[in-house]
């Protein structure tokens, strides 16, 4: 926790330092604990035989700085996560550090640029970008950076560009892992029909290259529709062709899109998602991944809500890969009352399924984990 320990340090001594901008910067976090039970948490096939439950006691600091002026934002973001097992799984430490800046350059200009670093151990991911599950990658720890940026340009106020740069660095703690190198570009166009409707198309190229495999190359193309149905609904999707090609011969066309579906209602919020695209990986290269999740939270009073979230997950090779079918699936859920305005408690839970899809001639390639937790969390600085 030495890491948990000097974030905060530094977050606190930058805050203090900013006092004479105390309207444009602020600070905030938050110290979460939880207790429990669990499984098999790493989704492993083997886990030694006899009873694979094991208690778990584990937190979490948050820690975040924000300065605001009348053109830009910028958030500094950090967190430090220690779960102990109390038998056979031993301890996982996860870090994030998130680094996200808006700038409005011109009334017709603006730019967004984001730039995180994550050491965890997949599956649990910090999921501010709204990160893909690498399954062929679960329970084994990555070290990721990864940065991006968009530029938005409004020429008049029907027509509107975009465009922007991807590149992700992974390695990973297991030398049998191939870490990669990808790099991305993503552009596109949208023109607005009437005050509902937008049309247009969304380009995305990557190269990965990979240590271990054949580099290779994805393009990806299709049209671009968003439509709010009204105040409360509201729809973004995309539908296209996805092109692979490896540089050790051969290639792939297979079709592509991605679709999402959200609610905002004054007592819950929901959001449908689903998206077939290309995905690096750090075993078998290139592949194509095919995910659809659910996420839903309802508050039954002013102070206590409930939350629901469930992904379904299926990766394939492009053709090129020996690699067979992986499957991967998820529901959670979790209620959470405030007791005062820093502090909450609350309980939740976890079951995830993993099928292997037959991988190194495995009969029994499926295996489930779960965990039960009671929760307690206390909001420090500013409430955001």
């Amino acid at each position: 926790m030495r890491r948990a320990v000097s974030l905060a340090a530094l977050l606190a001594s930058a805050t203090v330092a900013h006092t004479a901008e105390a309207q444009s910067v602020t600070a905030g976090g938050s110290l979460d604990g939880r207790l429990g039970f669990g499984s098999n948490p790493y989704l492993q096939l083997n886990t030694g035989g006899g009873s694979s439950s094991s208690g778990i006691a584990g937190g979490s600091l948050t820690a975040w700085l924000q300065r605001r002026s009348e053109t830009a934002r910028t958030r500094l973001t950090g967190v430090a996560s220690l779960d102990q097992n109390f038998r056979r799984y031993g301890r996982a430490e996860n870090y994030l550090a998130a680094l996200e800046h808006d700038q409005t350059i011109s009334a017709r200009l603006s730019a967004v640029g984001n730039l995180r670093y994550q050491d965890a151990i997949n599956p649990r991911n910090f999921d501010l970008a709204g990160t893909n599950v690498d399954l062929l990658a679960i329970g084994q720890r990555s070290r990721t950076i990864s940065a991006d940026g968009t530029i938005q340009w409004v020429p008049t106020s029907r027509d509107s560009f975009y465009f922007g740069p991807q590149y992700t660095h992974t390695t990973f703690a297991n030398n049998s892992l191939g870490g990669y190198d990808q790099y991305g570009l993503r552009g596109g166009y949208l023109r607005k029909i009437n005050a509902k409707l937008s049309v247009g198309i969304d380009l995305t190229a990557q190269k990965v290259n990979s240590r271990g495999f054949s580099d290779s190359k994805s393009y990806q193309g299709g049209l671009r529709l968003t439509y709010d149905f009204s105040p409360i609904w509201n729809f973004d999707g995309n539908v296209g062709l996805i092109h692979q090609v490896s540089d050790f011969g051969g290639s792939s066309t297979t079709p592509g899109f991605s679709a999402k579906l959200c609610g905002k209602y004054p007592r819950y919020r929901v959001c449908v998602e689903a998206a077939r695209q290309s995905a690096s990986s750090g075993f078998g290269g290139l592949r194509t991944d095919n995910r659809i999740s659910a996420n839903l939270s309802y508050d039954l009073s002013a102070r206590s809500v409930m939350t629901f979230a469930a992904v379904y997950d299926v990766s394939q090779s492009s053709g090129l890969s020996l690699i067979p079918k992986q499957k991967y699936w998820e529901v959670s859920g979790g209620y959470s009352r405030t007791i005062t305005d820093r502090l909450s408690a609350g309980a939740s839970g976890r079951y995830q399924y993993r099928d292997y899809g037959g991988f190194a001639g495995l009969l029994d390639s499926t295996v489930t984990g779960y965990s039960v937790t009671l929760d307690v969390s206390y909001k420090f600085g500013r409430l955001d």
